[in-house]
């Protein structure tokens, strides 16, 4: 566990821990009382050395100290933890409140006894507690040296399962606040006798009151020669409620898919959230595979919606940020070249079902009017599904779907858990009535198969079978029959059971194998695809991605080959070959920090007769704020001229947000430019504060302030701290410890944080506040001497002229103090065998002072003795 020391509001700390280190004495590890002789320290003042603080112990100064805390020798947490001065002591000792109990997984005591309070603060700090007091047999002790806060108590009052988990009462409604996050993509391409112009933006806003959530999505849609569009989504109103351990939702939202189509509602939905028990379990995301011919514009869309976009440079591209509405609706990948083709490939998007615990539930609930833009006649919805762990091994599964326009599904299943991997198997009953038609009856059988083989490292994500009988409809499907039924196209034949398209057989599969034998890596190899066919249809469809990649002493490389459908709708296969190699391994140079640090090479084929070779080399500066990448390429086509390109892309992580553009011109005068930004900005109290991260309208955000601490980089994503001395970060996980840190090498000004992290434990969708208590005014190493020409002794307290302590003395009357002004008069005093001595001092800055980092350098400041 990495520890960091943390300056107080003086640096008394630092003088002593060395202090104690030198004198060899036993005062880390004892808590006697220890007398020292102050004729074994050398020096003409030793003598005046005060030693009584380390009579106790370890000497501990009052403030707040960031430590290491240990209940009964085991880790639980790091967090801050003040340190308060009692009357008779000479060390500060540990404020422990019935909050911190809680942190710490203890057992909270009842407080009856007023001798059982060290110090009574304000309701919102807690009192500070006297732990033997309260808790039979319970002690604390701290060890300055390693920062480590050890409580030992009766096993007892150790909570029990806390592992990953915190109790309710932390949870955090943060404050109230606004905020909205933005995607903006402008896309211009010029290809011979036409012109074509596209603007997309994706808006996530929303509003925090207390436990309430008002959240809204939206975005705009603009091309050359066609309607604008403009589409509000997911309005809804969102809090949890922590008695059920649930999050309820009013207003637009999708169903679940684990169980049945996730379709879109406006009304009312409950679902458990697993979130808030111990242990957490982990949803599931897709990771999206592909590969750029040139500098391209990626879409991705699901059940019509477009969710992602954005461009990217030639060669293999992972999307792993995509946030999908919910399970059950493929995702829709559409590659858009500089040359204006298209391809497009499905990513299936299904779960199977999580195991659980014996006699752990999970249920979801909706009920409200379905949302689908293709249909004329939106029916009411109710669905309802629960999952039950029954016992170690077996978990079973309901739910059941009804609209008001006759579609009824029920649906039963069990999941086994086995050493052969994690299975599930269930039956889906539809019975759908057709207007003007007979009802129909039919059933859809799953199984579905998890498995990590541990001797070969072997993941086998997700392996599916659906086998629907010729009489079923799911709900999509069912809605979209009866829609086409009531109201047909004209010059289209009309629809019925028997001419109507729908899945017979359906297999998904992903696969990832680490090549490793012993302690050699040979690489790694992933596949992933899907087949179907279908009903009153001779067509089938099929979609695969495999690739094999490995590093060698010279780079590394890749091979893939992947299935998709061109704007026409026919299959293409492609074959991939990358080659990346770092330039100093070009040049026999030493490493860089910056500047473009590799070249790229990827050959691909469509086994069409179609060829492309394109190089690239990218980079970034010192800061990791700007990257960069230029491209060249050539491209032999078997049905047109072929085809020679150049392009570059650039980004730069600005205080408002990300700003990326990309530009290309080929030899057939086609040309392409694009610009992107994304970001977000908060409302709250202290003002308005951007970050140059977007987050989505789920996404559980922090402000940070820390006043003067511009530049300080934020550890949760790329943000800083802004010159209001206020930053924003996201991706906190909710009903989780969160540990926020400030990384102080980015520092513009000259500041002393008193702590660099802070530990929150939001709830979803909250923005919490985190407060960083700083100390600004200018610094200085000040290197003074006695008029009568004896050293200042050692830990001797400085003072400026409004009497607040700025610094201490250390070895040969060298001092670091903060808050000087430009000139002024300091005081020090010290004991001279047991009597106060005060020294006065003039200092005075020259116009260009000597500098250590941010620290001016003062020599020659002589005191007088009063």
């Amino acid at each position: 566990m990495s520890r960091k020391i943390i300056k107080t509001h003086n640096n008394k700390l630092t003088y002593i821990a060395s202090f104690c280190a030198l004198l060899l004495s036993p005062c880390a590890i004892s808590a006697e009382h220890v007398e020292y002789d102050n004729t074994f320290l050398m020096g003409q003042d030793a003598s005046n050395i005060d030693l009584s603080r380390y009579t106790e112990g370890n000497p501990t100064l009052p403030g707040v100290y960031d430590v290491s805390v240990y209940v009964n020798d085991q880790p639980v947490i790091s967090q801050n933890i003040s340190f308060i001065t009692l009357e008779g002591k000479k060390n500060a000792q540990a404020c422990i409140t019935l909050k911190n109990l809680l942190q710490f997984h203890i057992n909270q005591p009842d407080i009856k006894d007023e001798n059982a309070i060290l110090l009574q603060r304000e309701e919102e700090l807690g009192d500070c507690l006297d732990l033997g007091n309260v808790i039979p047999q319970a002690s604390v002790h701290y060890d300055v040296n390693d920062q480590r806060l050890d409580i030992n108590v009766p096993q007892a009052w150790v909570m029990k399962n806390y592992q990953n988990y915190v109790d309710p009462s932390l949870w955090e409604n943060g404050i109230n606040a606004a905020m909205l996050s933005y995607n903006v993509n402008a896309y211009h391409s010029e290809i011979p006798d036409r012109k074509n112009d596209s603007v997309y933006a994706a808006f996530n806003g929303g509003i925090n009151l207390g436990a309430w959530r008002l959240r809204a999505t939206g975005n705009y849609n603009w091309m050359t020669d066609a309607d604008t569009n403009y589409d509000f989504q997911n309005r809804y109103l969102q809090r949890d409620l922590a008695s059920l351990r649930s999050q309820l939702v009013v207003g637009e939202s999708y169903t679940t898919g684990e169980t049945f189509d996730s379709v879109s509602i406006r009304g009312v939905r409950l679902y458990s959230d697993s979130r808030m028990l111990p242990p957490t379990l982990a949803s599931f995301a897709p990771i999206i595979h592909g590969v750029a011919n040139t500098n391209a514009k990626v879409t991705i869309t699901q059940g019509g919606y477009k969710i992602y976009e954005t461009t990217v440079p030639p060669g293999a591209f992972v999307i792993d940020d995509v946030s999908p509405s919910g399970y059950g609706s493929d995702l829709i990948v559409t590659i858009e070249e500089s040359d204006g083709t298209k391809r497009t490939f499905s990513q299936p998007f299904s779960s199977v079902v999580q195991m659980l615990r014996p006699g752990v539930g999970r249920w979801d609930i909706s009920a409200g009017k379905i949302l689908k833009d293709d249909i004329q006649n939106e029916p009411n919805l109710f669905q309802a599904s629960y999952y039950y762990g029954l016992n170690n091994l077996l978990t079973g599964y309901t739910g059941i779907q009804i609209t008001d326009n006759n579609y009824t599904a029920g649906l039963l299943g069990l999941g086994l858990n086995t050493t052969y991997g994690a299975f599930s198997v269930d039956v889906t009953h539809s019975d759908v009535q057709i207007p003007d038609d007979k009802t129909y009856r039919g059933q859809s059988y799953r199984l579905s198969w998890n498995k990590l083989f541990e001797d070969t490292r072997t993941s086998l994500n997700i392996a599916a079978y659906r086998y629907s009988t010729q009489n079923y409809l799911g709900l999509n499907d069912a809605l979209t029959l009866i829609d086409e039924v009531k109201h047909p196209e004209q010059d289209l034949e009309p629809k019925n059971m028997r001419n109507y398209s729908r899945m017979k057989n359906q297999v998904t599969v992903s696969i990832n194998q680490p090549l490793k034998y012993g302690k050699e890596d040979y690489g790694s190899f992933y596949l992933s695809g899907s087949w179907s066919d279908y009903w009153a249809s001779g067509q089938n469809n099929t979609n695969y991605s495999l690739g094999y990649s490995n590093s060698a002493s010279w780079g590394s490389y890749s091979i893939s080959a992947q299935r998709s459908r061109d704007q026409d709708g026919d299959n293409e296969d492609s074959i991939y070959l990358s080659f990346s190699i770092p330039i100093e391994k070009l040049l026999g140079t030493e490493h860089r920090n910056s500047g473009f640090q590799t070249i790229d090479t990827q050959l691909s084929s469509d086994f069409d007769g179609s060829n492309q070779l394109s190089i690239s080399s990218s980079g970034f500066s010192d800061d990791n704020r700007i990257s960069y990448s230029v491209n060249t390429g050539y491209s032999m086509m078997k049905s047109s001229d072929d085809l020679s390109y150049i392009g570059g892309y650039a980004s730069y992580e600005s205080p408002w947000g990300t700003l990326a553009s990309s530009v290309s011109a080929s030899s057939d005068n086609s040309r392409q430019i694009s610009f992107n930004t994304d970001g977000g900005f908060v409302l709250h109290s202290g003002g308005l504060t951007f970050s140059n991260d977007s987050f989505s309208d789920s996404d559980t955000l922090a402000v940070i302030q820390a006043p003067g601490a511009k530049g300080a980089r934020i550890n949760y994503g790329n943000s800083t701290v802004d010159r209001w001395g206020y930053g924003v970060t996201n991706a906190l996980s909710p009903y989780h410890e969160n540990r926020i840190a400030l990384d102080i090498n980015g520092l513009e000004n000259d500041v002393e944080l008193k702590s660099t992290s802070a530990v929150a434990v939001p709830r979803q969708g909250s923005v919490v506040f985190a407060g960083f208590e700083t100390v600004q005014g200018q610094s200085a190493i000040m290197n003074i001497k006695r008029t009568d020409g004896k050293n200042i002794p050692f830990a001797a307290d400085i003072y400026d002229e409004n009497g607040n302590i700025i610094g201490n003395v250390g070895q040969g009357g060298q001092a670091f103090v903060r808050g000087i002004e430009q000139q002024g008069n300091i005081r020090i005093n010290w004991l001279d065998e047991g009597k106060p001595v005060t020294c006065l001092a003039h200092y005075q800055q020259s116009a260009a002072p000597e500098k250590i980092a941010q620290s001016i350098i003062l020599n020659g400041i002589s005191c007088q003795i009063k």
